[in-house]
């Protein structure tokens, strides 16, 4: 078994090579097309309006704001995922800015009319502080009437959802995973285990903090953003006991 406690869960690089195909299937790949026309709708996002694609991973939104013309630049800390990222948008002929950075230094001042933050890519950091530097690090790099749009599991809907224990068949093997709610419901911790059809066995204790929609709120008005509006998906619907997704949506 291998089980790598020296580095904080998001710095290890084999976690995300062996959850690449877990966590970017076909079927959301494809659904890709359909996010980024919510996307659009949702922040009223104009043709001529420069995107940055925080924790881009393999790229999937980044390309997809590429092939509509706008001007993107995609951040990760996870070196193979821009890699692939970047051999699809020399495939496509697609200019796009790819930085390998971590989301707690990147910042480019007054630089970008949208920021994104998809597929529940914030709050790892073990300081609540951490995650409240990220989001000056967005404020800083939009435009005077930029918008960030964050779209994650709300604390909510976690509890309405919550499963301790499940597992799941993959190609490349097999994964489980337990959880559990600690400090009084501010994060998760999550057991994962996946073992590979070889029978090598990693495990990985993954704990994040987990927000509600008003504590995400709050955060972004505390940091600057004149206007927070809350929703219960990317399709616009209210945030209440149906909502599917936590998405906020901030404008400088």
């Amino acid at each position: 078994m291998t089980d790598d406690t020296s580095i904080s869960w998001y710095e290890d690089d084999k976690l995300w090579e062996i959850m690449e195909p877990v966590m970017f299937t076909e079927a959301r790949i494809a659904f890709t097309t359909d996010e980024v026309d919510a996307i659009k709708s949702l922040c009223k996002i104009q043709n001529d309006e420069t995107i940055l694609d925080l924790c881009c991973g393999i790229g999937r939104h980044s390309l997809e704001f590429a092939r509509r013309g706008h001007n993107v630049v995609g951040v990760d800390r996870t070196k193979p995922y821009l890699v692939r990222a970047k051999k699809a948008a020399e495939e496509e002929n697609l200019h796009i800015e790819f930085v390998l950075d971590d989301m707690r230094t990147f910042h480019r001042k007054n630089s970008f009319d949208i920021v994104l933050s998809m597929f529940t890519s914030f709050s790892y950091f073990e300081d609540h502080e951490e995650q409240v530097h990220v989001l000056r690090n967005i404020y800083s790099s939009l435009r005077a009437g930029g918008r960030f749009i964050l779209e994650t599991t709300g604390k909510e809907i976690l509890s309405r959802i919550f499963l301790r224990q499940s597992w799941s068949e993959w190609p490349h093997g097999f994964m489980l995973e337990e959880r559990q709610a600690i400090e009084n419901w501010s994060k998760m911790h999550n057991t994962w285990i996946f073992i590979e059809r070889n029978g090598i066995v990693h495990r990985w204790d993954v704990t994040h903090w987990i927000y509600s929609g008003t504590e995400i709120k709050k955060m972004l008005e505390d940091v600057g953003f004149s206007s927070v509006r809350v929703y219960g998906g990317l399709d616009g619907r209210n945030y209440d006991n149906e909502a599917t997704r936590l998405v906020v949506v901030a404008t400088k």
